[in-house]
């Protein structure tokens, strides 16, 4: 789980269990099963000065705002419904396209596609100090909570910038969204510094450090490690309910959400996908910046709630270009993203092209 304000993710959102517990409804439970699942994360809601620790964000996004916590802390309980923004391989300038060839006649068939696409792309070469930036275009939903009363909305589709560390969780990282630059750190933020030593009580991360992350909070380093063999990639991604109470088809849409996966593993994600059930082929998608693409419909379950998921592809590169996500039960939209570009950096702040 991870991070924003009423508009936007801010560095604060561990924080809050008993405002979660209640508030929310249960079909907001599982969206903030990250900051449940993880210890070391108890803060001090409402203090000023101080937000909790942020790392990268899911894919699923709806913000939560009381107007009891809005104070100088800015302190939000929040999960993702569909910002995250993704890539499967390399950067995109070095994409290898495939060639045209018969639209599949089933999500599994497309899958298959995907994942020989994937299988073909160059692997980049990247150091241990570099970041993974990933800049697009996304919006989730706001659910906002005053004096008892709940109200929704659609935010509207913004950029955003990041920068996550290549092989250690506990260098800081960067996100820059609608303008404004948030720090990215597993420790707590004081008056917008990172403090790696908290005071008593204050809560720090789960994490010893150096620290190539865990499921749902993966460095590059890490997806490297992972399994490609499927039957292993399955049980990896079983055993990280620890973490993120996720099936592996939500697992697999958050590793191709808001990171860049080595080919290897990418190709594998796809194959595994293209065996489990609870996918529908969409042949035309289009993703939140008006990308038309082609598209796979998942309905699936967590330990609490239905998920309904469209990842975007491209027709002729089947690179992911985006997500929608949809109430599972009305078919609203609550959430949409869209890749622009993706690279390796070796500053964080540091734009492509100028490595």
């Amino acid at each position: 789980m991870n991070h924003d304000d009423m508009a936007r993710l801010r560095p604060a959102e561990r924080d809050l269990p008993a405002a979660r517990k209640q508030i929310l409804k249960e079909h907001l439970m599982t969206e903030l099963r990250r900051a449940d699942a993880q210890p070391g994360q108890a803060g001090q809601p409402g203090q000023p000065g101080t937000t909790r620790p942020r790392t990268r964000r899911p894919r699923r996004r709806t913000i939560l705002v009381t107007g009891a916590v809005l104070t100088a802390a800015a302190v939000v309980a929040a999960a993702v419904v569909g910002t995250r923004a993704a890539q499967h391989g390399p950067p995109a300038p070095t994409a290898v396209p495939t060639a045209p060839a018969a639209p599949p006649a089933t999500a599994a068939q497309l899958l298959a596609k995907i994942a020989a696409a994937a299988a073909r792309q160059p692997n980049p070469v990247v150091r241990d100090s570099d970041f993974a930036y990933i800049r697009s275009m996304g919006a989730g939903t706001v659910i906002s909570v005053s004096h008892g009363h709940m109200t929704s909305y659609m935010e509207k589709v913004h950029e955003r910038q990041i920068w996550l560390p290549v092989a250690n969780l506990c260098v800081t990282g960067l996100l820059i969204e609608s303008g404004e630059r948030s720090p990215i750190s597993p420790f707590l933020i004081v008056n917008g510094k990172i403090d790696r030593h908290p005071p008593p009580g204050m809560g720090g991360p789960d994490i010893t450090c150096p620290s190539e992350g865990h499921l749902g909070d993966a460095t590059y380093r890490l997806l490297q490690s992972i399994p490609t063999q499927q039957d292993a990639l399955l049980a990896y991604l079983k055993a990280g309910k620890k973490w993120t109470n996720d099936d592996p088809p939500t697992e697999i849409g958050d590793l191709i959400g808001e990171a860049i996966v080595p080919p290897a593993l990418a190709a594998a994600l796809y194959r595994l996908a293209a065996t489990l059930p609870g996918a529908t082929l969409v042949p035309h998608a289009t993703n939140a910046a008006g990308r038309p693409g082609i598209g796979i419909i998942w309905t699936s379950k967590t330990a609490k709630q239905v998920y309904k998921n469209e990842w975007i592809f491209d027709k002729t590169t089947l690179q992911y270009i985006g997500q929608r996500d949809y109430d599972p039960v009305t078919g609203k939209l609550t959430g949409e993203s869209a890749i622009l570009q993706r690279a390796f950096t070796a500053k964080a702040g540091q734009l492509p092209g100028n490595r």
